[in-house]
């Protein structure tokens, strides 16, 4: 009996609490969906048309990192990643293609995804890419690009950056 006893008044005292720290959660959740909204509506800034359109730049054959900067090694020996060849199509309502071209074998891997401008003043613009194959590969890039020429950089995570321009 002593230890119902216990177990009811523990019962009792947890759904006692659960309202008041429901509510509190709800509050909390309520605000967050607006300032959420808030954001992605800043970051979903729409591209200027004479910016849209297809960017291409060739980064060089490099030897894969790991987490720390070294040499990725496999047998003892380094990972070679061939040159590719990178087209970036950026489309109305924050739409961005890529196709990868390997330069070695010509063989192609095509990405779909959004983009977000990220910086936006009057020397450049930086848009975030993020992209996916629909096979696991989820790549992130940075393109910025110079206002005047409408050429620039483009940086990913892990692999070195390349020069990029428009058509």
């Amino acid at each position: 009996m002593n230890k119902y006893f216990i177990f009811t008044s523990l019962l009792s005292i947890i759904l006692s609490c659960g309202p008041s720290g429901d509510s509190e959660n709800e509050s909390t959740n309520n605000s967050a969906p607006i300032q959420t909204e808030k954001l992605s509506k800043d970051k979903t800034k729409a591209l200027s048309t004479e910016y849209l359109g297809t960017y291409y730049g060739i980064q060089q054959g490099y030897f894969m990192k790991n987490q720390y900067g070294d040499d990725m090694l496999i047998n003892g020996n380094k990972v070679p990643v061939p040159s590719i060849d990178f087209k970036f199509l950026l489309k109305e309502d924050n739409i961005v293609n890529l196709q990868q071209i390997n330069l070695e074998d010509n063989s192609r891997v095509y990405y779909k995804g959004s983009y977000k401008i990220i910086l936006d003043d009057s020397n450049v613009i930086k848009i975030e890419c993020s992209l996916s194959n629909s096979q696991g590969s989820n790549p992130s890039y940075v393109l910025t690009i110079n206002r005047s020429d409408k050429k620039g950089i483009c940086t990913g995570s892990n692999e070195p950056e390349f020069s990029i321009e428009k058509k």
